[in-house]
């Protein structure tokens, strides 16, 4: 049975990481200029057999290519400067001097707006249409979250900044929002590691692509559960839900069916890991009472107590796995923790050494 366990609980694990990657592919497309969507999707149909929809999909983007040849056609005719496109007059002289049977009006009507098709042939990020948008929503059923918070960690990284630390990062945060007050801000370093439950220089990471934000959460995700001893905090939910922090607490007050937390840790809401992702997959948990196990667990202050050390004595102890300290039974949001059953262990044999 333990081990049947076992593979449902990888099999839900792969199952979490697999949706988190698809959601950070499309992601990347839709941060894609248009141009680079076509051609992304002229490589990926072609793995597959289209039919129904997805023809319908593949000869509207056609259409819309036509367009933006088109339209790039009738500016280099006219001699524009780089990046400027015709207006629709312009177009109109154009085309008929080339020869283009695509009249403005056809293009609107693709394009719904002339600027939109003028994005497109400068290679700029375009709307999506409804149909696209009804896709994605179908795709996710949810509004995807995290990578609005990089998005102006990367405006700082095309800087070229000298150094990648956080504060330098803060310092011109600070500027840009007083120099754009009417671009979305940027959010300070502090902020975006809580949104995305990750460490400065894995959130650097993922905004330089070496790693996805799929990716590097479930790394954050796997080490926290190793650490943990079995519990987790708000953090760890977040990153289960694949939510952002205030959304995950938001969640966890809302839902009436949410497992109850197991204790506190330094004011700091803790539950029984299980409980969280059984509730997530749809599976049943125990029924617990709120705080249940607060009894059962000891803090750094009463181990300090225990043993006769001070905070600068007790951590470096730990660290050095010293016998002076009894080991934690695991850590969570960088606190340590114990089992008041297991210290008591842990005293009983220190005596009987000593005697």
């Amino acid at each position: 049975m333990g081990i049947a366990d076992d593979i449902a609980r990888d099999l839900a694990g792969d199952h979490q990481a697999r949706k988190r990657a698809r959601e950070d592919i499309l992601l990347k497309f839709r941060e894609l200029p248009w141009q680079d969507q076509y051609k992304t999707y002229r490589v990926i149909q072609g793995y597959f057999i289209h039919s129904g929809p997805g023809i319908d999909a593949l000869e509207e983007l056609r259409r819309r290519a036509e367009c933006v040849t088109a339209v790039q056609q009738v500016a280099a005719h006219l001699g524009l400067p780089e990046g400027e496109m015709p207006g629709v007059k312009q177009y109109e002289t154009g085309r008929k001097e080339l020869g283009i049977g695509l009249s403005s009006s056809t293009i609107e009507r693709r394009w719904q707006a002339w600027p939109e098709v003028c994005k497109a042939a400068r290679g700029e990020r375009v709307r999506m249409t409804p149909r696209q948008r009804a896709q994605f929503r179908a795709l996710h059923g949810r509004r995807l979250k995290g990578q609005e918070w990089l998005t102006a960690i990367r405006e700082w990284l095309e800087s070229a900044p000298p150094r990648l630390h956080a504060d330098e990062y803060d310092a011109w945060a600070e500027t840009r929002n007083k120099e754009k007050p009417d671009a979305p801000p940027a959010r300070r370093a502090a902020s975006i590691r809580l949104a995305l439950s990750l460490s400065w220089r894995e959130i650097i990471k993922v905004a330089q692509r070496d790693i996805s934000l799929a990716d590097a959460q479930a790394k954050r995700l796997k080490a926290l559960k190793r650490k943990s001893g079995g519990f987790v905090c708000m953090r760890g939910v977040a990153l289960i839900r694949g939510l952002t922090i205030s959304m995950a607490n938001h969640y966890a007050q809302a839902d009436p069916t949410f497992p109850a937390y197991a204790f506190t840790l330094h004011n700091v809401r803790v539950w029984h890991w299980d409980d969280v992702e059984a509730h997530h997959q749809g599976k049943p948990f125990p029924k617990r009472k709120q705080g249940e196990m607060q009894s059962e667990v000891v803090d750094s202050a009463y181990v300090m107590q225990v043993c006769g050390l001070r905070p600068m004595q007790l951590y470096p102890a730990i660290r050095r796995r010293s016998p002076r300290v009894p080991p934690p039974t695991g850590r969570v949001a960088n606190y340590p923790y114990w089992l008041r059953v297991e210290l008591e262990a842990w005293r009983e044999q220190s005596a009987h050494r000593a005697a």
